[in-house]
């Protein structure tokens, strides 16, 4: 039993390093659900983590859907 126990916590440990080294989406909360980050792939992950489709906002504090992917810093909800 204790012949096992060792591999046992090597796997755990690099589970467990595994997790914690995963790069987490970067967003910053604006209000009232709209959400800034700063890149659209940025925004793609956030959003894909709940499986919630996502549109992007034309300015800071806007709900005008943008007319385009923007390039750079974006402003978006997860809706």
């Amino acid at each position: 039993m204790r012949r096992f126990a060792a591999p046992l916590v090597l796997v755990a440990t690099a589970l467990a390093a595994g997790c914690v080294s995963r790069p987490a989406p970067r967003v910053t909360f604006l209000n009232d659900g709209v959400l800034k980050s700063p890149s659209a792939q940025d925004a793609e992950n956030y959003c894909r983590n709940f499986g919630a489709p996502m549109r992007f906002l034309s300015a800071e504090g806007s709900e005008v859907p943008a007319a385009q992917v923007p390039a750079g810093e974006v402003i978006y909800r997860c809706d």
